[in-house]
């Protein structure tokens, strides 16, 4: 488990983290080498009219330019304040070095020295140029100042001003074809490279050309993108050190597209070539061809042999062998393993990216190219919302969350889908999620028209595989899978075919832990294929509940197997099993706990079913509706409580006594009935033992209640009395918690027979009072962090980051916001989405955006709203967000950022 925040607020160190300040100083950093590069564009795109004979790179100086009888030594620099003395009196000094050198001969020329800045110059430093004695070859170029020679580039203000000068200048080149911003970007992208030590670092006038005109047929060779590029989650880059790679993906999976893209952004030449509707033949004598247009000259061509295909190749390769190459394959699925084994072993200097479709011998053309294959991950949730919200079908974050499985983020699928509920579901994303679910969609998908082929094909043994891994909805273990497959008539031999089949495909996928699942996009077609008998998708669906119980039972709390586990206990009617569930804390953290409404409704609408069980689903109705604060609902629930209640009443025990005084006194403090409240409190404590669990719980919802109906004194004190009772019931001290880790509290725990019940009941009182307190203006110490460390053991994870946030908000008021980070990045964000708490990872992010903008960083922070408000949310979060963002615009007109 990470650190708490509470044991690294007292000093205690983990892993190495980046505070406040180095993201600052690293920013700044790349902020000044991005400067220098755009500089050094804009001296390219200047070269001819300055009549240059060459362009060093990372020499003597940043930049140097040798011209006809001159050269001129150029440093960049970016500052946040006016240019000091200090800052140039190094170059100034090393100067003298150089210009000895020209002096005594040793360099050809008359030397310049140009220092380029950003800012103005201080005032120090004014006085001291404007001296007789400043040396006449030393030139300070700021953005108030003009340059000392027209050709060279005007010193920017900033990055928006270099970038948008250099695309202007980009756009004199004559090239037409070629997008000035792209240009400029490549052109970037090639001085990083020279920076690096790598290849040339001298520009001259016949390199300079053959950029321009690389540029122009690596645009013109890969596929135009069709929309605005939006990469995906966690995609690999184009060229690595590997020599061959393979990408694969479904059709749609927009491999071509993110290989283009990065084609845009690469600063080494790269040939495409699409293998579609060729034989391996002609595609070897194609790329032949495409080789020999880029790479080869007049000379070379002349003597190439007369042939075709494989020989023809290698030939030509022959040329390439000192050249560095770099080729894209597209629709190798089309060849066979062999015919791309020969193409490989026939180019062995040039790095080969093959683009494909999964196919049923990838394991084999891995096994031959000694690789293993990659993937794209699809969109993640910012890019999949980007695209409902531009298609006038914008989606909270759980719909979002459920169309990327059902189309895996698959760029081409997310876009139909955005066009299919625009168009055929009136701008609603979920009612199409939920068509899409139920396969009752009468408009045809890209991702059906392309995935049905695959599954119309399988063999039943691999169709019926897939259905049950589909069924199951989350990944499985081969034992699992066997013990499914067994109801479907399925048998262990057949049942291993079909997922071999289904691998060799990429429909199946096999996770690290043993676990198999079926890809995402391919889920929901491949419920078609579930047996259609009644009375075997019955049993195939308590087979399913059995195993998951099975494995929730043995320590496996993984919230997917939870959320489905529960939901099938729904489907199946098992309410014995539902019921008891419900009634635990534990039940109303989950994300799913409102999707068993109707399940429940159901039972506290029958009046056949037994009072207990009427009660039991009436209870967390109430409960959840006093969680969604809708104060209607739950007096209209806990007015049929105390109903039931006053019909059965020699039924109940313990037990209901506290859960129906607790829903009675949240609604008299919705009233604000506070007499009642607590007459409510005294009459159900009068039938309860004393020093009990129950006297405490009741105890606790007396104090809730309180704070509701804001008597903020008398809560806390409640809260303060039930902390002390907790501890001591728990064994615990003070110094027991102070300063200590979560696994050190867990481990004074851990010799008694400790309740997590009751971890999480002492996180309640802390938290509540710290809320107290809050609200009160007094200081409450480290009760909130300790009620973290208490979520955190009784895995009450939604209270986990709702507490956490309110640290955060400390730690920002406290000025700590390395450690407002810290909590935020490391517990907070990975709680949220590890748990699937999609409304509070939405808030979290928000926050966290906002601390941002208290580091300086306020393009990220913005960056980062506007993602945010893509999202469909109630009003109030929608509000809260925009506050956020309205915060982070006062930061930033409050606060300049930090030094360059």
């Amino acid at each position: 488990m990470p650190e708490t925040p509470e044991s690294l607020h007292a000093g205690v160190h983990g892993d190495t983290v980046i505070d406040a300040d180095q993201l600052v100083r690293i920013t700044s950093l790349h902020r000044g080498f991005l400067y220098q590069h755009l500089y050094t564009a804009a001296c390219l795109l200047r070269f001819k009219t300055a009549g240059m004979h060459k362009l060093l790179v990372e020499r003597d100086e940043d930049l140097e330019a040798v011209l006809p009888g001159r050269h001129v030594y150029l440093q960049v620099k970016t500052r946040s304040r006016p240019l000091q003395w200090g800052d140039i009196s190094g170059a100034v000094d090393s100067f003298a070095a150089v210009r000895a050198r020209h002096s005594d001969g040793k360099r050809p020329g008359h030397p310049q020295l140009v220092i380029v800045a950003n800012v103005p110059l201080g005032p120090q430093l004014v006085t001291k140029t404007a001296t007789a004695d400043w040396p006449g070859d030393i030139t300070l170029l700021t953005p108030q100042t003009a340059p000392p020679d027209a050709w060279l580039p005007p010193a920017w203000s900033d990055l928006d001003e270099a970038i948008a000068w250099c695309t202007r200048e980009a756009a004199q080149v004559p090239f037409s074809s070629l997008a000035p911003l792209t240009l400029v970007w490549k052109l970037a992208a090639r001085v990083v490279y020279a920076c690096t030590g790598h290849g040339e670092q001298a520009f001259t006038a016949d390199t300079v050309a053959d950029l321009h005109e690389q540029f122009v047929k690596e645009l013109h060779a890969f596929p135009t993108l069709a929309h605005d590029y939006l990469p995906q989650a966690d995609e690999p880059d184009l060229l690595t050190d590997a020599r061959v790679r393979l990408i694969t993906g479904f059709s749609g999976a927009g491999k071509t597209a993110w290989a283009a893209h990065a084609a845009q952004h690469c600063p080494e030449p790269l040939t495409y070539f699409d293998t579609a509707a060729l034989t391996a033949d002609a595609v070897a004598s194609g790329l032949a061809r495409e080789l020999t247009a880029r790479y080869l000259n007049t000379e070379q061509r002349t003597n190439l042999p007369h042939g075709s295909g494989i020989d023809l190749l290698r030939a030509v390769h022959r040329h390439l062998a000192a050249t560095p190459t770099a080729v894209v394959l597209d629709n190798v699925h089309r060849l066979s393993a062999a015919e791309l084994k020969q193409i490989t072993e026939t180019l062995p200097t040039v790095r080969l990216v093959l683009l494909g479709q999964p196919r049923p011998d990838q394991t084999i053309l891995s096994a031959h190219l000694g690789i293993t294959a990659e993937f794209l991950h699809g969109w993640n949730a910012d890019r999949v919302a980007q695209v409902l919200a531009d298609a006038g079908a914008p989606a909270d974050a759980a719909t979002i969350a459920r169309l990327i499985a059902l189309t895996g983020g698959l760029p081409l699928y997310v876009r139909n889908a955005a066009q299919l509920a625009q168009s055929h579901y009136a701008h609603d994303t979920a009612r199409m999620c939920q068509a899409l679910t139920d396969r009752q969609h009468t408009a045809p998908t890209a991702q059906d028209l392309i995935l049905e082929e695959i599954f119309d094909g399988l063999a039943p043994q691999a169709q019926t595989a897939a259905s049950l891994l589909a069924l199951a909805e989350v990944p499985l273990a081969e034992d699992e899978l066997s013990r499914l497959a067994q109801d479907a008539g399925l048998g262990p031999k057949d049942c291993a075919r079909g997922l071999r089949t289904l691998a060799g495909l990429g429909v199946l996928q096999r996770l690290g832990d043993g676990l198999t699942t079926l890809h995402d996009a391919t889920r929901a077609l491949a419920t078609d294929y579930i047996p259609h008998h009644a009375d075997t998708q019955h049993q195939l669906n308590l087979t399913l509940s059995d195993i998951l119980h099975d494995s929730l039972i043995s320590g496996s709390a993984e919230p997917r197997r939870l959320a489905r586990w529960a939901r099938l206990l729904a489907r199946t009617e098992r309410t014995d099993q539902l019921l008891p569930f419900a009634s635990h804390d534990y039940f109303f953290d989950q994300s799913f706990a409102v999707d068993l409404k109707p399940t429940l409704q159901m039972v506290a609408d029958d009046h056949v079913a037994r009072p207990i069980d009427r009660f039991d689903a009436l209870n967390a109705l109430a409960t959840l509706a006093l969680d969604a604060d809708d104060a209607a609902a739950h007096k209209q629930l806990t007015g049929e409580l105390t109903a039931l209640a006053d019909t059965h009443h020699e039924d109940w025990g313990i037990r209901e006594t506290v859960v129906l005084a607790g829903h009675q006194m949240h609604q008299y403090a919705y009233d604000r009935d506070t007499k009642a409240l607590n007459a409510a409190y005294l009459a159900a404590r009068a039938a309860l033992p004393k020093e009990s669990a129950a006297r405490r719980i009741l105890r606790y919802n007396q104090a809730k209640s309180l704070y509701q109906a804001e008597r903020y004194t008398q809560a806390d004190t409640i809260a303060l009395n039930l902390v002390e009772t907790y501890m001591a019931h728990l064994g615990l001290e003070a110094d027991d918690i102070v300063g200590a880790s979560v696994e050190q509290v867990a481990a004074r725990l851990s010799s008694a027979d400790t309740d997590l019940d009751d971890c999480k009941r002492l996180a309640d009182c802390l938290a509540l009072r710290a809320r107290c307190r809050r609200q009160l203006d007094q200081p409450f110490g480290l009760a909130a962090l300790h009620a973290l460390k208490f979520y955190q053991l009784a895995q009450a994870w939604r209270h986990f980051v709702t507490i956490g946030q309110d640290i955060v908000d400390d730690f920002v008021e406290l000025g700590d916001l390395h450690q407002a980070m810290k909590l935020l990045d490391d517990a907070l964000l990975p709680a949220a989405r590890g748990q699937g708490l999609a409304d509070l990872l939405l808030a979290v992010r928000a926050q966290r955006a906002v601390v941002l903008a208290h580091t300086g960083d306020f393009a990220t922070a913005r960056t980062e709203i506007d993602s945010l408000l893509r999202y469909q949310m109630p009003p109030r979060q929608a509000q809260e967000i925009n506050n956020q963002r309205n915060l982070i615009e006062q930061l930033a007109r409050l606060k300049r950022p930090g030094p360059r």
